[in-house]
């Protein structure tokens, strides 16, 4: 449950998808990289994070079992960090780049993982600066789930697994799948 599934599948899926040829210039430099676009119906920066510093709660409803947890952003001009109350010695680090959101992993202090997204998107579009099955699928006015409403709200789906921010909020919703198990989180303050 650590993070957002959707980052987390992001990640693997960017990791799993780079075998074979040089990819250092792609990984290092994506200005150079032509998948990268400096404009597009949707500013990613403005639903992947939250306007200013707060706490959510979001409720994990696997099964008939519920449960909750807190996630803390701590937002200072182009940089948010992003640390669970279940694991605080891990956190999750957005930075806002001139055409690209970089975001990594800390486990203890330590790196543990960086990707790149691309900064804007059109529905239809990789939301990675590598090439993945992370897309924009959807834009809603209005999204409803678990009883609660929410508002401009973008789809993201990676590995047809999908995941819902709103704007100037964050994340809002992620459902999980398992072989035998629909699980889904859901802010809910």
């Amino acid at each position: 449950m650590k993070k957002s599934l959707l980052l987390s599948t992001i990640f693997i899926t960017l990791i799993n998808g780079c075998g074979g040829g040089d990819t250092t210039t792609k990984r290092d430099n994506p200005i150079q990289n032509n998948s990268v676009k400096n404009s597009g119906s949707y500013n990613l920066w403005e639903y992947f994070t939250p306007n200013s510093s707060k706490t959510n709660e979001y409720k994990y409803y696997n099964g008939n079992k519920v449960s909750s947890y807190k996630t803390s952003y701590n937002v200072s001009n182009n940089k948010v960090t992003e640390v669970d109350n279940y694991a605080p010695n891990e956190k999750t680090i957005y930075e806002k780049r001139d055409n690209y959101i970089e975001v990594k992993f800390e486990k203890d202090g330590k790196p543990n993982g960086i990707y790149k997204l691309k900064l804007y998107a059109n529905i239809g579009d990789s939301v990675t600066v590598l090439d993945s099955s992370c897309k924009l699928s959807k834009h809603y006015d209005t999204f409803s789930l678990k009883d609660n409403n929410f508002n401009d709200v973008i789809e993201i789906r990676c590995n047809n697994k999908p995941g819902y921010y709103q704007k100037g909020v964050g994340e809002i919703a992620q459902q999980i799948q398992s072989k035998n198990q629909k699980s889904i989180r859901v802010l809910s303050n």
